[in-house]
């Protein structure tokens, strides 16, 4: 049985080694072991899948045919958190260490792609920069890992159940603190009940307005006066039903990623101030009545604030993408964090809840009018 703790592609180093010259001659198999310090059955073994490399000579290898690590790793390998890891040739120990958390938490992330719960969404931003990689590729790993998945389908099975009492006449539409399906949930958000019962009603509100726009449409549908007001209501009577038939997993997926990514709420309370000021944003001495440096410098990493100077003052700005994270999570962060006042940008004042809770312009109204910064 093949040994060693990488998912290695033995075809990849033999195709290297017959391809991939090295000081201008090709390598025998004997002449890679001298290289690397270890025996040519070694070499053959790994050739032919009969033995696995440790991240460590997976980066000798590398090194030694000038190619990328990932080109020796099988796709699957890719694909997660582990075959990552073993392609940056690091140990869990050192992993850790770079990334800036414990041993435990790390190896949390590499079995059961759980984030520390007090992550603040740099853990992500750190795993990418260790594994020389996009912060989507993280994402990917993270929520394609089995566990995760497992995760998110019950979930899903138990938002059914709440999202079905919506339609159930006297039955209340709201879940509970002590329910034990609540209880059942909150471990799922790693979150305690109390906070994971105000996520889950935010989510049911949400699909209670889809049924009452489902009933709108209905009557219009009914009352149509001619052919072409008929079409648009049917058309708006599909798109919604298919958006109803999708509620729970949509929700569950949404509602996973968002916790994943979430901003502490000193970072939170931050955002909402700059969004709140605008581009110009606030003087940088101010920041600290909001949050402390170590939290300007997290939401520095993950792109969400800038720091602008001018003249002999240092001011902190929100970027685009900050921006357009608080436009997108406000309802949920409100819910997360009830103490911290909701943004007061007009954008955002008569805003109904939609599915994927994204914020439109108020339809007739000026971008700029009132003095409100234009977030379009």
């Amino acid at each position: 049985m093949a040994r060693g703790t990488a998912d290695f592609d033995g075809k990849a180093l033999r195709f290297a080694r017959l391809t991939r010259p090295v000081q201008g001659r090709l390598l025998s198999a004997a002449a890679v072991a001298k290289h690397l310090g270890t025996s040519k059955s070694r070499i053959l073994a790994y050739e032919n899948n009969a033995s696995k490399p440790d991240p460590q000579r997976i980066a000798e290898l590398s090194s030694l045919f000038g190619i990328p690590a990932r080109e020796l790793r099988t796709k699957r390998a890719l694909a997660d958190i582990h075959g990552l890891r073993c392609q940056a040739g690091l140990t869990v120990t050192e992993t850790a260490e770079l990334v800036g958390i414990s041993r435990s938490s790390y190896t949390n992330i590499e079995r059961d792609a759980l984030l520390p719960v007090r992550d603040d969404g740099t853990v992500r931003m750190n795993l990418a920069r260790v594994f020389n990689v996009s912060p989507a590729v993280i994402d990917r790993a993270l929520l394609r890992h089995p566990a995760a998945v497992a995760r998110q389908t019950e979930l899903t099975e138990h938002l059914r159940v709440v999202f079905r009492r919506a339609h159930r006449e006297h039955a209340p539409a709201v879940v509970d603190v002590d329910e034990p399906l609540l209880q059942e949930i909150a471990p799922l958000l790693q979150r305690p009940p109390q906070v994971a019962c105000r996520l889950i009603n935010a989510e049911l509100d949400t699909y209670r307005d889809l049924l009452r726009d489902l009933a709108r449409v209905e009557v219009d549908e009914a009352y149509a006066q001619n052919r072409s007001v008929v079409m648009r209501a049917r058309a708006a009577h599909a798109r919604i039903e298919l958006l109803i038939k999708d509620a729970a997993p949509t929700a569950a997926k949404h509602l996973t990623r968002f916790l994943s990514e979430a901003m502490n709420v000193r970072q939170w309370r931050l955002m909402v101030t700059l969004a709140n000021a605008g581009m110009e944003g606030i003087s940088f001495a101010s920041t600290s009545r909001y949050a402390p440096l170590d939290d300007v410098y997290a939401l520095q990493i993950r792109q969400y604030v800038t720091l602008l100077q001018r003249g002999d003052q240092s001011y902190l700005a929100p970027t685009e993408n900050g921006i357009a994270t608080v436009r997108a999570n406000y309802v949920r962060y409100g819910r997360l964090y009830p103490r911290v006042p909701s943004p007061t940008l007009i954008h955002y004042s008569a805003q109904r809840r939609q599915p994927r809770i994204a914020a439109r312009p108020r339809p007739g109204r000026p971008p700029n009018e009132g003095g409100a910064p234009n977030l379009a």
